[in-house]
């Protein structure tokens, strides 16, 4: 609730840091799924697909960027209270570098972690097929906890406190069970948040419109909000400081 409270409590100021950016990011992608619409009965052009095939690639590209310079921004602004001087964040490559390559090393073990809890944990299926379901959430809930007791890594190289992955992981010590809550409640919130999007997708021309600018719209919130939550965790986890209760 305290990352929910960063986001909203404090929406013009998430707004004017990020709004910009993410309009770069979104704009082109609102376009991109007028021209290719999805949903029942949707048949795309092989050939017009291809053409626009650098579209999509240039998009993902910009999606990318404007995330970490998002997210950088985001935790200095809550950390640091630095501010930003004009229409966009201060703009340091090294350091949105780093902030990626980092995130690209926690998915690496995020999945490395699951691939191996989810071996050992298919070894039940042997035993008796229906467990199949508790390896595959055992195998997911052991890769949220790895990417969660690491990432306070991101917003420590975001302030230009740099943290190695041991300090953050013995930082976060005993903090599994609330991460565990913590993913949980996360997954339910974004299915709620998401769940208009779905059933517009499926009423006609109109509703899959609405469908997209409901997805990019709530998109931002849920952006924020995880960037915020990897903020939380490193205040509280790291600098020790105390989670507001209301």
């Amino acid at each position: 609730m305290h990352s929910v409270r960063l986001v909203l409590g404090d929406w013009r100021n998430a707004l004017r840091l990020s709004g910009l950016l993410y309009l770069i990011y979104a704009i082109p992608s609102l376009i991109l799924g007028l021209m290719f619409p999805t949903g029942r009965n949707q048949v795309v052009d092989p050939e017009a697909a291809l053409a626009m095939a650098p579209v999509a690639v240039a998009t993902g590209i910009l999606a990318l960027v404007a995330f970490v310079w998002i997210a950088v921004a985001w935790h200095r602004y809550v950390l640091l209270d630095e501010q930003p001087q004009g229409q966009f964040p201060a703009f340091d490559g090294g350091r949105l570098f780093s902030y990626a390559l980092l995130s690209l090393g926690i998915g690496i073990l995020c999945v490395i972690t699951g691939v191996v809890v989810g071996t050992v944990a298919g070894l039940l299926v042997l035993v008796a097929p229906p467990l199949a379901f508790v390896a595959g959430v055992l195998a997911l809930a052991a890769a949220l906890i790895v990417g969660y007791r690491l990432a306070p890594v991101l917003p420590a190289s975001a302030i230009g406190k740099p943290l190695t992955f041991g300090a953050a992981w013995e930082a976060t010590k005993g903090a599994s069970g609330a991460i565990v809550v913590l993913a949980i409640v996360s997954a339910i919130a974004a299915l709620i948040i998401d769940l208009p999007a779905i059933l517009f997708a499926y009423a006609g021309p109109l509703g899959r419109i609405l469908s997209l600018i409901w997805t990019l719209g709530t998109d931002w919130v849920k952006m924020l909000v995880g960037v915020s939550i990897l903020t939380t965790l490193y205040g509280h986890y790291v600098e020790g400081r105390a989670i507001p209760r209301a």
